[in-house]
């Protein structure tokens, strides 16, 4: 088996928006003539220049050695071996509710993927994400 990478639909949003951030901070960086004017700066331009770097790895890739889950704010590897089951989590809302590939593992504790999370509406599942989870939940079953 080979690894297969599968990305967020959001990516491209969050590094465009990421850019428009980095774009407007320096804009307001140009114009700051006071040190007390940086500080709009760095609150739109940190969020801005960690939306840029780390869009474009956000996802998940699994093969035969494990998965490995690259989210927002860091990465996450788990073997298939620590893996009991892959299964769809409902997280409940308001309006809609999002389904979020879940790693049950052997341990007891669960890992949810959240930013390859899509939304549904009443009893109807996100169909990219229940293609997910059927792709990893085979791809753990091959490997062990």
């Amino acid at each position: 088996m080979r690894v297969r990478k599968r990305r967020t639909a959001w990516a491209l949003g969050y590094f465009l928006m990421g850019v428009a951030c980095l774009l407007v901070a320096g804009v307001m960086a140009a114009g700051a003539d006071r040190p007390v004017h940086l500080i709009p700066v760095v609150v739109v331009g940190v969020p801005g220049a960690l939306l840029t770097l780390r869009a474009p790895r956000l996802g998940v890739c699994y093969g035969p050695a494990g998965v490995r889950y690259s989210g927002l704010f860091g990465t996450r590897t788990h073997a298939w071996a620590d893996i009991r089951e892959v299964r769809v989590a409902v997280l409940p809302g308001t309006v809609y509710s999002s389904d979020v590939p879940e790693l049950v593992l052997a341990s007891g504790g669960t890992d949810q993927l959240l930013m390859l999370g899509g939304h549904s509406w009443g009893r109807t599942r996100n169909r990219r994400i229940t293609r997910l989870v059927a792709d990893l939940e085979a791809a753990r079953a091959a490997a062990s």
